[in-house]
């Protein structure tokens, strides 16, 4: 049986740093009925998610002057 010693696992392992948060926007699905994030890609053009369930995928595409709207619905 060997000695395991957790701590000494996590003092090797480098400590994450806070990020930024990600932008994202609440997407309620209708064709499954249910709820996810649209999380903006690496060249902050659009936000991009799918359906948890049925894996549908909708894009968002940001706009001149944008909107304060967080949540949307995909049909």
């Amino acid at each position: 049986m060997t000695n395991l010693d957790a701590s000494d696992y996590l003092r090797t392992k480098e400590v994450p740093t806070l990020a930024e948060p990600r932008k994202f926007l609440g997407i309620h699905y209708q064709c499954c009925n249910v709820y996810a994030r649209a999380y903006i890609d690496k060249e902050g053009k659009k936000y991009v998610g799918s359906c948890p369930r049925c894996r549908k995928r909708v894009e968002v595409k940001v706009g001149k002057g944008g909107t304060n709207a967080r949540f949307f619905n995909a049909t």
